[in-house]
């Protein structure tokens, strides 16, 4: 329970700082119902009593002229604050989903990559996107509205008889309880059907995915691919029979409670109107007001009650919002400034991915100074992107040191870091911007640096070839005029913003992975001038791109099995030199 009350704590900040009236609307809004109810209790009462019981015709006129203005401006205002609350709750949506894209740049890198916090986020975009926001809202205007109703019919029954109250009380407590049950059992499914449903929602997705079709078509994978998809659909359809056969029990419990309430009510007020003999007698116009004013006060009664217990598990949808806000963010304060880059030093380091078993880094130590290009070359899954990671300090060690300049990474801002050091990964991004947007990223536009490195890599042809230029937009499912580029083209264009950044350490992460061979080689050519007067870690597992460095550290199973040049490794029998013989005689 805690934790809901922050998440509702949190809800409320949040609502607050983006639109401060929102709350007194819903506010207004649950009250303008309540007053029109109890008007239509005594509208009835008021046109008996005239019948039985005549008054003055101009003052009965009066009465209801009033009563007219009064349900005409009622319903004026509850269909004003009925639409300026859906505005408004629409904006609070938007605002919540941009609060949690924002909340999910901030995380830590470990964090994003956690399967928990994958699920957190899938859970809280649900509570937003799927209606759970809206459905807490609603509870919260439906119980100022039955907590007002049930105070002014309380009243009128009260006056009647206090034992009528007690007993609507009682049976209304046993629709409650029923009502709770089931809302405990809607809550428990929701929840559990979300993983179903993500699963569903991603195998169809992969259904019509173009990016999937090849390998279906080929692999003849659509069989599977379909059995799977229906296997998730059944099994969400298995799951929604159970709940409508439980709340459709569960309705008809509610109504035998509804039905034995009515029948003693009804009774008892009727007695109480044809004779003396159970109180006094009153009028067929209080009959109709106090018959009137315990439907309202039971079904309000029944209402509050159920809404609250549907806001309070409602709350558990708001659980994974705040579970979510509250993860570690990406935020350093009273770091050092990361220096002009001399020297980095790995001392003794090892580190394992959370969640699993097997040390990806063993131990490692080597050091790179000013001006030196390396290598880091080493089979699949020997750990050379998750050196640059740690460098990089999206993951932290979990022994030994990272040194830069002599001082623990740990202890230089990120920001600075990053301001020192630039790269190109395995598995780079090209963002949903123009080209030049791509390139410069919050830097200030230098023509002539832009110019001379799109020749370079060879990409200035293909940029003057486009009618906007730089100016390109490459995301064709977000912009008309936007541009495809080839896979290698994107790796060029990545390198070039690694470039334009003029760091003094540069990270290579498989750079042309995506290339083809020629261009591959221009790559290659130009390594030494793109680096030039810089430091450069060239990761590889082709090791033709050994000879352009000075060291090369090779991996084996997370430990260092070489570090030297290609020349020194070269005139031994060793780890390196057998797998650079074994890849360079399908080349000669």
């Amino acid at each position: 329970m805690k934790n809901k009350l922050k998440a509702l704590w949190l809800f409320a900040k949040i609502t607050a700082k983006n639109d401060p009236l929102y709350i007194p609307v819903i506010i207004l809004n649950a009250l303008a119902p309540a007053a029109a109810t109890m008007i239509n209790v005594f509208v009835p009462m008021i046109f008996i009593n005239q019948i039985t019981d005549p008054r003055p015709a101009v003052d009965f006129i009066k009465i209801v002229i009033l009563l007219v203005v009064g349900k005409i401006f009622l319903e004026s205002l509850e269909k004003l604050l009925n639409r300026e609350e859906f505005v408004r709750r629409q904006g609070i949506n938007d605002y919540l989903t941009f609060e949690l894209a924002k909340k999910a740049m901030d995380l830590t890198y470990q964090n994003i990559e956690n399967p928990h916090t994958l699920d957190l986020k899938e859970k809280a975009n649900a509570a937003i996107n799927m209606g759970a926001i809206h459905n807490l809202l609603s509870c919260l205007k439906d119980i100022i509205t039955s907590v007002a109703t049930i105070i002014g019919t309380a009243l009128v029954i009260i006056s009647f008889s206090p034992y009528l109250v007690a007993f609507s009380i009682f049976i209304s407590l046993l629709i409650i309880f029923v009502n709770g049950k089931e809302a405990a059992y809607t809550s428990k499914f929701d929840l559990e059907i979300v993983n179903v449903n993500r699963r569903f929602s991603y195998y169809f997705s992969l259904m019509a995915s173009p990016h999937y079709q090849k390998e279906i078509r080929v692999f003849d994978l659509g069989p599977l691919m379909k059995s799977k998809t229906k296997g998730y659909l059944d099994e969400m359809m298995a799951g929604f029979e159970d709940k409508f056969a439980y709340e459709a029990n569960m309705g008809s419990l509610k109504t035998f409670l509804e039905s034995i309430l009515r029948l003693i009510s009804y009774t008892y007020v009727a007695m109480r109107t044809l004779s003396a003999s159970y109180g006094p007698q009153i009028s067929f116009g209080s009959f109709s007001a106090i018959i009137a004013a315990n439907e309202n006060f039971m079904t309000a009664f029944q209402t509050m009650f159920s809404e609250l217990a549907a806001f309070i598990m409602s709350l558990v949808n708001l659980e994974p919002l705040y579970d979510f806000y509250i993860l570690d963010s990406d935020k350093e304060e009273n770091l050092k400034e990361a220096g002009e880059f001399e020297s980095l030093e790995f001392i003794n380091v090892s580190f394992t991915y959370p969640g699993s078993d097997r040390k990806i880094i063993d131990d490692i130590s080597f050091k790179i100074n000013k001006g030196e290009k390396i290598s880091i070359v080493g089979v699949n899954n020997a750990g050379k992107t998750t050196i640059v990671k740690l460098l990089l300090r999206f993951f932290d060690i979990d022994a030994g040191e990272i040194l830069y300049n002599g001082v623990n990474i740990k202890n230089i801002s990120k920001a600075s870091l990053y301001e020192k050091m630039s790269g190109v990964f395995q598995d780079f991004s090209i963002m949903p911007f123009t080209i030049k947007e791509n390139i410069i990223g919050n830097m200030d536009y230098d023509e002539e640096n832009v110019s001379e490195i799109l020749k370079e890599l060879d990409l200035d042809e293909r940029v003057r070839a486009l009618e906007n230029g730089l100016d390109t937009y490459l995301n064709k499912d977000i912009y008309e005029n936007a541009t495809d580029l080839s896979l290698g083209q994107k790796q060029k264009l990545a390198i070039a913003r690694a470039i334009y950044h003029k760091p003094e350490f540069i990270i290579l992460d498989e750079p042309t992975a995506s290339l083809d061979p020629l261009a591959e080689a221009q790559v290659y050519e130009h390594f030494n001038e793109m680096t030039k007067d810089k430091t450069a870690i060239f990761i590889s597992h082709r090791m033709s791109s050994t000879k352009f460095t000075d060291k090369i550290l090779l991996l084996d199973d997370g430990k260092i099995a070489a570090y030297d040049s290609h020349n020194n490794l070269m005139k031994y029998k060793n780890k390196y030199s057998d797998l650079y013989k074994a890849q360079a005689k399908y080349f000669v």
